[in-house]
């Protein structure tokens, strides 16, 4: 999908999930001393969001997922949104 929506224009719940997604990005890109966009791109923490995976399998069919980021990351972004459902 990738849709280029400002992070403003999501709905409230959608909003809280980008809003802990980016925090949790955050949080790693610091631990690992890179930019936070080289873990998941803001385009995909909104896609994210919005489809709000409930399992690994979900999170992996979004745009911007690979196989190595769900890996890496996957249970960890699903703990994220957990924070917010």
């Amino acid at each position: 999908a990738g849709r280029n929506l400002p992070a403003e224009s999501l709905d409230t719940d959608v909003r809280a999930r980008f809003d802990a997604l980016r925090a949790w990005r955050r949080d790693r890109a610091k631990e690992q001393g890179v930019p936070p966009y080289v873990i998941f791109q803001d385009k995909t923490l909104v896609e994210i969001a919005i489809q709000c995976p409930r399992d690994e399998h979900e999170l992996g069919r979004i745009n911007g997922v690979g196989a190595g980021k769900l890996d890496r990351y996957g249970k960890a972004v699903l703990e994220a949104l957990n924070i917010t459902y």
